[in-house]
């Protein structure tokens, strides 16, 4: 039967030696390059005609219009921000 330090050690042992392909599994996928994420100009606008429809109940033709163009103006932007 082992002691309790003894124990301690052999798990400390088997956690880091656990952790050492984890981490170079890691290093391995860092170099890739990933796929640059495409946020829909279409989808942005009808979100932001819909929000702007709501904001603006007493005219919300007008306010789906200004909504719907800031919407696809900020799906604009982050889709060049990338």
């Amino acid at each position: 039967m082992t002691t309790k330090p003894t124990t301690k050690i052999q798990a400390a042992v088997l956690a880091l030696t656990l952790l050492v392909p984890a981490e170079g599994a890691f290093a391995a996928t860092k170099h890739h390059r990933r796929h640059r994420h495409h946020y829909s100009q279409t989808r942005g606008a009808v979100v932001g005609a819909i929000a702007g429809a709501a904001i603006d109940h007493k005219k919300p033709l007008k306010g789906a219009l200004i909504g719907a163009a800031v919407g696809n103006a900020v799906q604009q932007v982050r889709n060049h921000k990338q």
